[in-house]
């Protein structure tokens, strides 16, 4: 769920401006004022995530938005270059994992164990070229100026841990430290000398994650999917690395040959000469046997350095053919050895002098399950349904590229869904909960179907609801009227029936930790199917399912506000509930929050919020007065 979002310099949004997030977000006020912008800032995040091509930072024109280019989104006459779009988003507790058309996805970001997720925050800054041949370009593939992430994960043993990750695009390529690794890179891997593009920064704690496996380890770059970490350039000493590889191959703490071919590949580490002869004297001391069977072994080994030069994997393979009594013995004196460190650095060192190489790395374990939550959580888990319906049809044909659980930016996909998944068994909130003024909530589990029925008959658009799969022809729907027993398709009913079902079929077939957008979603409906359509987004943030909704309507807003003056002690509306008021004066869009107490009753009411009707009620009791009394003069 999203927690917290922040827009800076993004169309009719100018100044920093950051909003706290509900179960239940509800934004409203006057056409243009900036409310479907700030959507627009997560559909902009969301088609981002989505999109197959990683080496684009930002998508502009994707699966959700088309908007333009870099200057179609740049504040007018803002002296920043940079937007700025920031997010917290926070993880179901207690949930198992999404599931994606019956696969459960990375269970450990919801799990009890260590580094299970409690929350994620990324911040992304992008622009464009001023000039130059790239500035076309970058109008419509801006370039990623910099990221921030960081996650804050839950440790039933250390306690909550937070670790973060700055990205920012290099300012000084030609001297210096970052010269230094730019030399070293390998020309033959463009990917690690693209990685070099960027500076990066980690906390302690995911240095020392690093450093674990590469000792000698700096964050000198990073490769990027989009905006998120997918490798990490590191500059490395191989001189340290090769003698800290070689101590944990002698000493039994890595199984034979993964270190060097792990991180190295095929490239092979040769065993200073003292080293080779400090192990065989040890070999001596725990038997004679011992030491001539480890000696012949050497001898009759692959002479990959030429005569009398031992390889790494050669003394491995040695160590490993050994009698296990031997073996045992010799490993624990050569941990037990407190010079050995020592004796294979200098020897190491005495050898060969520093050798700096860029080597492409894992992100820290955090840092990395940090950005594959947001990657699937704004992939799958953000739903979008535009204010424009599609219009009824007899027939609806269903694109071969669309996905099957979902109804369509304007619902296009509905009856292919419907038809889908109308046997699949979901857990809902039953609307007879809503019958009472206090809520009742207890989740029932049914058909996808009956789910959809239910809440057609107490909208009071419809009866019930058929699907059916009329092969290449695309999918029928066909509904019965209230007193009615003949069904008809939707271009012989209300127009209504086609605005609510896709709003129900994509809501109620969501998993748990989905974020529904929703714009307008009572446009066409009468008044009280929209009142009563505030009831429904009660019953999806019951489930643990984040709606957030841009609208017009005050029924709607009077209905939440009636259920939570109607909520009895432990109201829970109170804090499920935020909204926000959005006006647009000369200097920018503003939010306002406008706070619904435990009465239902609005705490210092901003004009021009749904106050038309009283001001109307107002206007025709003072003209029929004033009619009365010109009536009475005459």
């Amino acid at each position: 769920m999203i927690t917290k979002w922040k827009v800076f310099n993004f169309k009719s949004i100018r100044k920093e401006t950051e909003l706290d997030f509900a179960p239940l977000t509800i934004f409203a006020g006057a056409n243009s004022s900036g409310k479907s912008t700030f959507l627009q800032s997560i559909l902009l995040m969301a088609q981002t995530l989505a999109h197959k091509v990683g080496s684009r930072s930002v998508v502009l024109n994707g699966a959700f938005a088309r908007l333009g280019q870099f200057d179609d989104l740049r504040s007018v006459d803002s002296d920043a270059s940079q937007i700025v779009i920031g997010w917290t988003v926070q993880p179901l507790r207690n949930f198992q994992g999404r599931r994606t058309l019956g696969i459960r996805r990375h269970p450990f970001y919801y799990g009890p164990g260590r580094y299970a997720l409690s929350s994620v925050s990324c911040e992304i800054a992008f622009d464009t070229e001023s000039s130059g041949a790239q500035k076309e370009i970058t109008q419509i593939q801006p370039r990623l100026f910099s990221s921030q992430l960081s996650t804050l994960t839950r440790d039933p043993e250390e306690g909550d841990r937070r670790f973060f990750m700055t990205i920012r695009r290099a300012t000084v390529t030609s001297d210096g430290e970052k010269q230094k690794w730019i030399d070293a890179s390998d020309s033959d891997e463009p990917l690690s000398r693209t990685s070099l593009q960027y500076d990066i920064e980690l906390d302690e704690d995911s240095l020392a994650d690093i450093r674990e496996d590469l000792v000698s380890a700096k964050p000198v770059g990073c490769l990027l999917k989009h905006f998120l970490p997918e490798r990490l350039s590191l500059g490395v000493d191989m001189v340290a690395e090769d003698a800290q590889t070689i101590l944990n191959v002698i000493a039994g703490e890595s199984p034979r040959g993964i270190i060097p071919r792990r991180y190295y590949g095929d490239r092979e580490i040769a065993v200073p000469a003292t080293v080779v002869d400090f192990i065989l004297n040890l070999a001596g001391n725990v038997s004679d046997d011992a030491r001539r069977m480890l000696s012949e072994r050497l001898q009759h080994g692959p002479n990959l350095f030429g005569p009398n030069v031992v390889s790494l994997e050669q003394l491995a393979e040695a160590l490993h053919r050994l009698q296990p009594r031997f073996r045992r013995e010799i490993r624990q004196r050569l941990a037990e050895a407190e010079e050995l460190e020592r004796l294979v650095n200098d020897a190491i060192r005495e050898e060969r002098k520093e050798e700096p190489a860029v080597m492409l790395f894992r992100p820290p374990r955090a840092i990395a399950e940090a950005a594959w939550y947001l990657e699937d959580f704004f992939s799958t888990a953000v739903r979008y349904l535009g204010p424009l319906r599609d219009e009824p049809k007899s027939l609806y044909p269903l694109s071969p590229t669309a996905n099957p659980s979902e109804v369509g930016l304007k619902g296009e996909h509905t009856a292919a869904v419907l038809e889908l998944h109308k046997s699949r068994s979901i857990r809902y909130i039953s609307s007879s909960s809503f019958v009472e003024a206090e809520v009742k909530t207890k989740p029932v589990t049914r058909s996808l179907e009956a789910a959809v029925i239910d809440w057609l008959q107490y909208l009071g658009v419809a009866d019930s609801v058929q699907s059916r799969d009329r092969g290449k022809f695309g999918h029928e729907l066909k509904v019965t009227m209230s007193g009615h027993n003949q069904s008809h398709d939707l271009t012989h009913v209300g127009v209504g029936v086609s605005q609510v079902l896709p709003i129900l079929v994509a809501s109620l077939l969501a998993e748990p930790d989905t974020t529904l957008v929703f714009e307008q979603p009572e446009l066409h409906l009468h008044p009280k199917v929209q009142t009563l359509l505030a009831d429904f987004f009660l019953s999806m943030i019951v489930l643990g399912k984040q709606c957030i909704v841009e609208t017009h309507s005050e029924y709607l807003i009077n209905r939440l506000r009636f259920r939570t003056a109607a909520a009895g002690k432990e109201n829970p509306w109170i804090s499920a509930l935020k909204v926000y008021f959005v006006e647009r004066p000369p200097e920018g869009s503003t939010f306002r929050e406008v706070r619904i107490n435990e009465y239902g009753a609005v705490m210092d009411w901003p004009e021009g919020f749904f106050d038309q009707s009283q001001q109307e009620a107002e206007a025709i009791l003072r003209a029929a007065a004033k009619k009365r009394k010109t009536q009475r003069e005459k």
